[in-house]
């Protein structure tokens, strides 16, 4: 028997439902933000995320799917969503007319030991505004995120926040990140000795325990924020604090991805029985140039559907489709009741033609289909043009049963199902 592949999952019933829920309440909130949809290829040239998220991260370093076409192309299957986005703002010509602000929702894959709401090919819902460089902008954005959440459902959660910095930042803090990492370095993981040389704030989102306990004690990049950065970061906290959004600062917050800068943010749960990241995101400032574009910023986020997926109640999302079932009693009457099971998909009723077996067997067919109404058409039914209507669920014997006439059984049907 064939299985899926490790981390890989069929999405169909309640987790299908739910996927359709939460990449519609998404997009409707994003288009009252002005975000239009794009869907990108979930293959691009390897190029295009090393090029984006960063050799030393962990992403590109250890959890692509990479691999050599028949055309000797080096091609991966993407494992976020903002690269493709940026490469496909400079392939169409997009930023023409700027900001560009785009939505997208798809597939990303990353070779990733499978977790709980971690999958190695998962789904993403994120949103993307290129071309406007503004605390403004940056609290909008955050604030359609967190709409979004609650539009779903879920209220649970919180926002951590963090500034990357400018530049000039960037480059004072990295020295004193390695200043004060070398006196550490034989307590290092392997991985972090390497990055210690070559980006040394990926050292901060290190998972290894004995990382993480030597991270706590780091300088903070508050600390080495240039006036511009500083002041940037405080208008986004006191434009969050008029949106009446609950956040925290989190000075050791980096993200996974090394184009970030300046605002960086994280959406995390705390339900009871998922208290992990659900999203995040941040401005990027050169990103868009790294493909041949025009220089100038964007700021994004996206959201693991699969994590959101935990939070939703399967209850609300199981089939409660009222449906009616159009049942021949034999196949004598197959066209006739044909003609009306059309009848009723044109008048939008959901039906199921039940034709196979006795009408016992049909009967316990409609009942485990979930069918609220059965109409049953034999001989006696076409001769008179009278159709026999049961109700599934009534227990009254009386009003079980009805006779309805042909003409009249579309809009009988729509009143009482």
């Amino acid at each position: 028997m064939f299985r899926p592949i490790r981390g890989m999952k069929d999405l169909y019933g309640v987790s299908a439902k739910k996927y359709e829920y939460i990449t519609e309440v998404a997009t409707k909130i994003g288009a009252k933000y002005g975000y239009s949809l794009i869907t990108t290829p979930t293959v691009e040239a390897t190029e295009v995320f090393q090029r984006s998220i960063g050799d030393e991260t962990d992403v590109v370093s250890k959890e692509m799917y990479t691999f050599v076409d028949k055309g000797g192309d080096s091609i991966t299957l993407r494992p976020e969503g903002t690269a493709g986005v940026m490469r496909a703002i400079v392939s169409n010509n997009l930023a023409q007319s700027l900001p560009v602000k785009l939505m997208y929702h798809g597939e990303m894959f990353r070779y990733d030991r499978p977790q709980k709401g971690r999958y190695r090919q998962f789904h993403q819902v994120g949103a993307e505004c290129v071309g406007d460089k503004s605390p403004y902008t940056d609290a909008t954005l955050i604030c359609m995120a967190t709409e979004i959440l609650s539009g779903i459902g879920i209220f649970d959660f919180k926002v951590l926040l963090n500034t990357l910095g400018d530049k000039e930042t960037r480059e004072a803090y990295t020295k004193g990140l390695v200043k004060y990492f070398s006196r550490h370095e034989d307590k290092l993981s392997e991985d972090s000795k390497r990055r210690l040389g070559k980006n040394p704030m990926r050292i901060l989102d290190s998972k290894d325990e004995g990382d993480r306990e030597i991270c706590q004690m780091a300088p903070l990049i508050t600390d080495y924020l240039s006036k511009e950065s500083a002041q940037y970061f405080r208008k986004v906290c006191e434009l969050l604090e008029v949106c009446d959004i609950n956040f925290e600062v989190d000075n050791f917050l980096v993200r996974g991805l090394d184009y970030y800068s300046e605002t960086a943010f994280e959406f995390k749960s705390t339900a009871g029985d998922y208290d992990d990241a659900i999203g995040g995101g941040g401005r990027y400032d050169d990103l868009l140039k790294v493909f041949g574009g025009a220089d100038v910023s964007g700021i994004g986020f996206a959201f693991g559907v699969e994590r959101l997926m935990l939070l939703l109640d399967d209850e609300k999302f199981k089939e409660d489709i009222r449906k009616v079932a159009v049942i021949p009693v034999t196949d004598d009457e197959n066209d006739y009741a044909f003609q009306l099971l059309k009848s009723l998909y044109e008048a939008g009723v959901p039906s199921e033609f039940i034709h196979h077996g006795n009408l016992g067997k049909k009967m316990k067919v409609a009942d485990r289909q979930n069918c609220k109404i059965a109409i049953i058409i034999g001989e006696d039914e076409v001769k008179n043009e009278v159709y026999t209507v049961k109700f599934m669920d009534c227990t009254d014997d009386r009003e079980k049963t009805k006779s309805v006439a042909a003409a009249n059984i579309v809009s009988f049907i729509k009143h009482n199902l």
